[in-house]
């Protein structure tokens, strides 16, 4: 269970997390809706669409529908204005865009580190999981710094990881439940600092799906899959609608700027809208 991995609409549209390569094998197709929740603020709802390495965010914001979607398969990613029947393209290199919703296909930690260097030390058993350990060195600022991972050989996830600075991140298995009509394991993710804070989280793992279709995080906040159905998307949720105008963040913040009915850029998402991958 890594961090969330974070859909990003700012520059715009940057799809970044702890995720395999768009090489990786097939992900499970399913479509949900999603559920944010923040103490003392109204919930955020969306629907997501995971197709064949595909995947398609609808939502609104600020009153006005947003759909984005990330296309694996052809290295794009696109933003659509369905009330302007506009449309943004971005073009992402080979390696550079991956699917947050595809689970991780290689137990070396350095595939989703570059410029690090990974040596393994060796089997063993945690937490009742057979884990991998290795060491991981990474340059920074002239200086090299150490981690080491404990990373899942069958999910190819990290189990325990001790950073640099003395932080330690321990995931606990609490045993299997049942949420939303689905057989899950919930595990306990726990974070100790230097200073000596602890942070903890929760995840309620689908193996089915492989991600966590619920997760607590500190400050009560909360993000959820619900009505999750399992089956095969059609492919004309990835593809642009007939009728939309291709146009650029540029043409967006001047017509903004010129008082014109269209908008600018979306706003920065600064969580992904769905749980994090494990």
């Amino acid at each position: 269970m890594n961090r969330a991995a974070r859909i990003l609409v700012g520059g715009w549209l940057i799809v970044s997390g702890f995720a395999a390569s768009a090489t990786a094998a097939p992900n499970v197709q399913f479509s949900a809706e999603t559920v944010q929740a923040a103490p003392g603020k109204e919930e955020h709802h969306a629907r997501i669409y995971v197709g064949d390495n595909q995947v398609r965010l609808e939502y609104t914001r600020d009153k006005v529908p947003r759909v984005e979607i990330y296309d694996m398969k052809h290295q794009r990613a696109l933003l659509l204005m369905p009330q302007q029947k506009l449309y943004m393209e971005r073009k992402v290199p080979v390696g550079q865009n991956t699917n947050p919703m595809l689970p991780p296909s290689d137990s070396n930690p350095c595939a989703r580190a570059p410029g690090a260097k990974c040596r393994q030390l060796g089997r063993e058993t945690l937490y009742g999981r057979p884990v991998l350990k290795w060491e991981m060195t990474m340059s920074h600022d002239g200086k090299e710094l150490r981690s080491l991972q404990w990373i899942d050989a069958e999910r190819h996830t990290p189990i325990r990881q001790e950073w640099p600075d003395g932080t330690v991140t321990d995931l606990q298995p609490l045993g299997q439940e049942t949420l939303n009509g689905r057989r899950v394991e919930r595990w306990l993710s726990i974070t100790k600092r230097p200073d000596g804070k602890t942070l903890k989280s929760t995840q309620w793992y689908d193996p089915q799906l492989q991600i966590a279709i619920r997760e607590e995080l500190p400050g009560g906040y909360v993000r959820e899959l619900r009505n999750i159905q399992v089956g095969p998307q059609p492919e004309s949720l990835f593809q642009v609608p007939a009728g939309y105008r291709l146009t650029t963040a540029r043409e967006q913040m001047q017509n903004q700027s010129g008082g014109a009915t269209g908008q600018g850029a979306p706003r920065q998402q600064r969580t992904a809208p769905y749980p994090a991958r494990r």
